[in-house]
Formats: structure tokens, sequence, C-alpha cells
């Protein structure tokens, strides 16, 4: 049975106390929605609907009651959108859409975004989305070959910048965004995000292994311009960035409050980098802690 039993009370009006919950079948139930609140008190009054585009009738509705996180199914067969209003503080919700069968994230979002999937009944189409910028992909390039560029792009939230990033993409975040998760960067070169305004990218809400932020890895290169890094945490290492075999140049960032801590390592907390390249210039750290290395820790390994 795809879930659990109270999950399945609220779709079929199962008692908990008494039933095996066989009702839902997994292909009814195509979809997952993932909820994220970075302020972790849940969306304060923002609410999704999940409409099945051929009626256009509502088939269900739900928020995030409280917490930093929580899931829904999302039933039906056929295509249906879902949105998600604005709420009381709209910088703070985030969400998206997963494939039960493939595990895929077929779209995702903030406050205001809607987005829409097709399950097994129709063909599968690319998700619509509201005020999200798209960026192709580009051919596999030859390693004596430059990295075309993309963009510049503009980016709002925390979805818009994670879904954004791929080799020579041209990133400018136009605002400050609360992250929900650490973003990884995986072998993706020629990558430049930077910020016009002088956006603040937040962690705090939840803590990460290595790189509370940024975890940037096998051979990516990668710029980061005109940034502020602040409340990263990791277990590990490098409390707001951590790069491993990878080129990093950081250009007028500044890192406050990022923090590493663990009974053993705790190293670097505002940056970690490991058998890595690096250019830093302008940057400040303030009020970064970790055992060895508050502001950089250099490694070999």
């Amino acid at each position: 049975d795809p879930w659990t039993c109270a999950e399945n009370e609220s779709i079929d009006g199962c008692d908990c106390s008494g039933c095996d919950c066989d009702g839902v079948d997994a292909h009814e139930c195509p979809f997952t929605l993932n909820m994220m609140d970075s302020f972790g008190d849940g969306w304060d009054g923002a609410k999704w609907t999940w409409t099945e585009d051929s009626t256009n009738a509502d088939a269900e509705t739900g928020t995030l009651e409280g917490g930093s996180s929580g899931t829904a199914p999302l039933c039906g067969g056929g295509c249906y959108t879902l949105s998600v209003d604005q709420g009381s503080y709209p910088s703070e919700v985030s969400w998206t859409i997963l494939n039960g069968d493939t595990g895929r994230e077929e779209a995702g979002g903030g406050s205001g975004d809607s987005a829409t999937v097709c399950g097994a009944d129709q063909p599968s189409s690319q998700p619509t989305l509201s005020q999200v910028p798209t960026v192709s992909l580009q051919p596999t390039q030859l390693p004596s070959s430059p990295v075309p560029t993309i963009g510049p792009v503009d980016v709002s939230t925390f979805w818009e910048l994670s879904n954004s990033i791929t080799s020579g993409a041209r990133i400018n975040v136009v605002s400050d965004i609360a992250f929900g998760a650490s973003i990884t960067i995986s072998a993706k070169t020629n990558v430049v995000i930077s910020s016009s305004t002088g956006a603040v990218l937040t962690g705090g809400t939840f803590s990460a292994d290595k790189g509370g932020l940024f975890h940037i890895k096998d051979a990516s290169d990668v710029t980061f311009t005109g940034l502020g890094f602040k409340s990263g945490s990791v277990t590990s290492k490098g409390g707001c960035l951590f790069a491993e075999g990878s080129n990093v140049e950081v250009e007028d960032v500044d890192f406050t409050e990022c923090i590493a801590y663990d009974e053993y390592w705790e190293e670097g907390g505002g940056m970690y980098l490991s058998s890595s390249t690096a250019s830093i210039t302008g940057a400040s750290f303030t009020s970064c802690t970790a055992l060895t290395g508050g502001g950089i820790y250099l490694s070999s390994l």
C-alpha cells in the first residue's frame, strides 16, 4: 500500500483504529506533493488546490499545517493543475510534485505558482509553470570546446534557482531566497550565479552534512558574485559552501553566521575546499563558526 493509514483515512474515510487501509491503489494517486516551509511553522494560510483540467473541478485541496515539510498524495487519472495561493508569508512557501512511478520531479514552485501534470490516462505533457524561467539544455561538448552560455536568467525563488543551474548558465538572483535544502552542483561547468540587487541566500531551517547552501563536486566550475550567504549549517564541513574536486570563484560575497558543528569534524564554518582550486576576492566572513577554520578550511584530501 503506497501510503500510511493516516493518509488513507483522509482519502477513503478509513478508520485507522481497525482498518487495513487497502482502499487506495498507487495508480489512482500517481503523484506526491512535497510541501516545504523555510521558517518551519507551516504555510500560514497558503493552500494548494488540485483541479481536474477536463472538468475544471477542484478535486482536492490542503495545506501544510505546521513544521518545515510534509507530503500529500495527488490522485486521479488524466491531466490536473496544482495551484498554490499566497498566504500570510509567501516567501517561505515552496513545493514540488514527484511522479510516484519514476520518482522524477515533474514540477515545482512557490506561492502564487501553478503547474499542470498528466497521469497515466493521458499522454504525459511537460508541466506548464507560471513565472518560472526555462533553460534549454545544450548538446554535450567535447572537452576542448568552450561551454556555450545560457541566459541571463532572473530567479527569485529556491525552485527557480535550483532548476536553472546547468553548464553555461548565467543566473541573476533578483531577490532574497530562503533555502529549503542544500543545492548540489555536480559536473556543471562555466556556471555564474550573481545578483544585481545584492540578494541574500539564507539557510537555517535545515542542516546538511556538507555544504549548508551549496555542495559543489565532480569537476564543476562555478562563480558566485555579489551575493550574501547567511545561516547555512552542517554537521560536518562547509557551513555555507563545500567544494570538492572543483573550481570555485567567489567575488564580493558576504558570509554571515555560517556554522559547521559536529562532535568530531566542525571544519570550515563559511567554506570548505577539498582538492579544489579557488579564487576569492572581496569576500567577508562575519560570525562564522567551526572548531577549525571558522571562515575557510583548505584540504588536499
